[in-house]
């Protein structure tokens, strides 16, 4: 008997309910796939070349989809929306690719942005993907009974929130009896705080807020080190932040200091030196190093780069894999494509994946950013680095799997 193919059958099936109407795509239309995205492309320095790494990084995941012939035969078509690090902006921006019809929205970058719009997705049945936004108040964001409209493929700042904890404890790192936080005072900066409260055995003496772009860093700081405290955590975002940083690394002060993860740390300044930091670990897949030849002209990559990539991608393979392109559909065969089971694909391998889901076959996508297993949240469970800025570089002292944050191992 002859078997006919997933592809096949639909294929046919699109064929018959539009009377023969010449290679139409899925659904009986040939019309492009939208993928949008919210980025702070107009924001101020560093993070708008976060924001314009982010770009390219989807400008290649789309390019890598249409090489291998589009999500069931249909162009992608990247359309991006600058959010200006503004929730108001940002909000305006959103509507307007759900206006031109975008399946997926690979953003918002800062949680602050991400924060605001967190009830729209689930609204308006439109899937958001944030590569970055890593605030745990996001977790249960765009539930429907249909699906979860809202996932990321960065890890939730609980982990972060205990790799921080990690470097204050322990003995072999900043051992502090007690520690003043300095924190950008949004969605982010709030929630980071509050699990790094409960994470940490470390008094916390005082929690000093800054606004973005606080025109007076120096009077921040100041209370911050007052009555000299073993550590002092930064909690910052790129570029907004920067100039409190800068100030905080430069006074005279004689105690750790802890920065969360993301922020630009200059390992060529003196006055970095010893500064300890989380981060995301990368593992440094086949996929890693595809993703950096294809934007070689940017190294070294900004954070969370790859995480863009990995969020267009997902949503393209959950697109090829569903039986239609809707956001609905893709939605609910996200963690189908990247739950730990299936064929491996990874970055490039649109074509592969598009073999194996003809065949009846699962994949399981491991990406640009490492393994990308979603947990029923939507959001991955990453290992993380424990790094101090050391002899004019950042140097690796530990890593903790994903086991330490109560995850399997890897």
């Amino acid at each position: 008997m002859h078997q006919v193919s997933r592809r096949g059958w639909l294929a046919a099936t699109a064929t018959a309910l539009t009377g023969g109407a010449g290679c139409l795509g899925l659904g009986g239309s040939d019309e492009p796939v939208t993928v949008g995205s919210l980025l702070p492309l107009s924001g101020e320095g560093t993070l708008a070349t976060f924001a314009s790494h982010h770009e390219r990084a989807i400008d290649a995941a789309v390019a890598d989809v249409n090489a291998a012939g589009g999500i069931h035969g249909r162009t992608v078509v990247h359309q991006p929306a600058d959010t200006a690090a503004d929730p108001e902006t940002a909000a305006d921006a959103y509507q307007s690719l759900v206006d031109d019809g975008a399946v997926a929205i690979v953003g918002a970058v800062l949680s602050s942005v991400t924060t605001s719009l967190a009830d729209r997705p689930a609204e308006d049945g439109v899937l958001m993907l944030s590569p970055s936004s890593t605030s745990p108040s996001l977790a249960s964001a765009g539930r429907t009974d249909d699906a979860k409209f809202f996932g990321r493929t960065c890890p939730n700042d609980r982990q972060q929130a205990a790799a921080m904890a990690k470097i204050l404890d322990d003995a072999r790192y900043a051992d502090a009896d007690d520690a003043t936080v300095l924190y950008v005072d949004d969605a982010f900066g709030g929630a980071l705080v509050e699990g790094l409260e409960s994470a940490t055995d470390t008094t916390v003496r005082a929690t000093v807020p800054f606004a973005p772009s606080d025109p007076s860093p120096e009077t921040r700081v100041s209370a911050a080190l007052s009555g000299d405290p073993d550590a002092v955590v930064f909690v910052g975002t790129p570029g907004p932040s920067a100039a409190v940083l800068d100030e905080l690394v430069s006074a005279d002060y004689d105690g750790d200091v802890v920065v969360s993860a993301g922020m630009s740390v200059d390992a060529t300044d003196d006055d970095y030196a010893g500064v300890y930091t989380p981060s995301v670990a990368s593992a440094r897949t086949v996929g890693t190093q595809r993703l950096q030849r294809e934007l070689s002209d940017l190294q070294p990559l900004m954070a969370y780069t790859t995480n863009a990539y990995d969020a267009a991608m997902l949503a393209a393979l959950a697109g090829e894999r569903a039986d239609d392109v809707s956001s609905t559909a893709i939605a609910q065969s996200l963690r189908a494509v990247a739950g730990g089971t299936g064929h491996s694909v990874s970055v490039g391998q649109f074509d592969r994946a598009s073999t194996l889901f003809d065949a009846g076959r699962e994949v399981n996508y491991r990406g640009a950013s490492g393994g990308v297993d979603l947990q029923p949240n939507l959001e991955p469970l990453s290992s993380y680095l424990v790094e101090r800025v050391q002899s004019g570089s950042v140097q690796t002292l530990e890593l903790l799997q994903r086991s330490y944050f109560g995850g399997d191992g890897e």
